[in-house]
């Protein structure tokens, strides 16, 4: 019987003032959950609406045409992009809209160059990108900043998911297999974190089912979807022998409280997922994080894997040189992965500024 039923059940004439009040209370609180209801159900309907306007806006698109390789025989290795913390929106001194969509396509040009270099002893054929969430800047995250942007929640949208198609549409065109691995942050977040939205409801999310329907048509093209907050990466051994090569993907914020947490606390994290406390039949090698927007490297206790942190394209942050003690220089992170042994090669800060 509920608290309301029991209210009910009680004999006319002998509701005391006690239990008046707590009626009182329990009316309060029902106004107010239906309050935070329609507020889901608004901004939901909101999401809706732009995402089939953000879809015409763009028109159709054309399948990017093969690239022609030249043949090797020896053993092909697979390219691998960590793009990550692009904030979207974010205005400092020095970082805007635009600046982020040239130092996105900078990363681009200067991936493929390293690739061509590559290839002059051995094939990179294929591609995995890994987008690591914070997209988008965002608009709930701390109460300043609305006046930190330069686009609304509806222009991030529309411009980070026109900017991912474009960085898989440039991979498209210089590898002849593309796979996407997303995986979405805290800036995305839809609302307080008091509102009553799944946290799988996020803005980066949504920018990725945008694109990801954009590009529908791509045949070489395979995408994941990320309805978790860790994501599996797997580059197939070609040979067959082996698993090939397997990590996973996090933003960062999964670790510590308040989404901060210092470098030997994200590798004890590690360590602990590795040893079993994530789903041991995935017998994962490495893990890749974002979020601190510094760039780093960490070896796991079994003297194998490595936690990899990637940098931001953003730079001139003021609350994170603050409150985080972090700033850097902006910058992406390229890997090249030996599939048959299931390892990284080479491992390459991609400078941005």
């Amino acid at each position: 019987m509920s608290l309301e039923d029991k209210f009910n059940a009680l004999p006319e004439g002998i509701e005391s003032e006690d239990v008046a009040e707590l009626r009182r209370a329990l009316m309060r609180v029902q106004k107010q959950l239906l309050q935070a209801k329609q507020r889901t159900d608004e901004l939901v309907e909101v999401t809706h609406q732009a995402a089939h306007d953000a879809t015409l806006a763009m028109g159709p698109i054309t399948p990017v045409k093969a690239p022609e390789l030249a043949k090797h025989k020896k053993k092909p290795e697979v390219a691998l992009w960590h793009l990550t913390d692009w904030q979207g929106a974010k205005k400092t001194p020095s970082y805007n809209s635009q600046v982020m969509v040239e130092r996105v396509m900078n990363f681009a040009e200067k991936a493929v160059k390293i690739s061509d270099i590559m290839r002059a002893d051995h094939p990179v054929n294929d591609c995995v990108i890994m987008f690591g969430g914070d997209m988008v800047e965002g608009l709930f995250n701390f109460p300043s900043q609305a006046f930190e942007i330069d686009a609304t929640l509806f222009e991030q949208y529309v411009n980070v998911s026109k900017l991912l198609v474009d960085v898989v549409r440039y991979a498209l065109a210089n590898y002849q297999k593309v796979t996407v691995v997303p995986e979405w942050g805290n800036h995305g977040r839809i609302g307080s974190k008091r509102d009553n939205v799944p946290r799988s409801d996020n803005f980066d999310r949504m920018c990725y089912e945008l694109a990801r329907q954009l590009l529908k048509d791509e045949k070489r093209l395979i995408w994941q979807e990320c309805p978790n907050d860790i994501q599996r990466v797997h580059i197939p051994d070609p040979t067959g022998k082996g698993e090939g090569y397997k990590a996973l993907l996090i933003h960062g914020d999964e670790v510590g409280r308040n989404g901060f947490a210092s470098p030997a606390a994200i590798v004890q994290h590690a360590n602990r997922w590795k040893s079993g406390a994530y789903d041991p039949s995935f017998a994962w090698r490495d893990i890749y994080i974002g979020h601190y927007h510094t760039h780093a490297e960490w070896p796991m206790a079994n003297g194998l894997g490595s936690v990899y942190q990637t940098g931001s394209t953003e730079s001139e942050n003021r609350y994170a040189g603050v409150m985080l003690a972090a700033s850097a220089t902006p910058s992406q992170r390229l890997h090249f992965v030996d599939p048959v042994k299931g390892r990284v090669t080479a491992a390459y800060k991609v400078w941005l500024d």
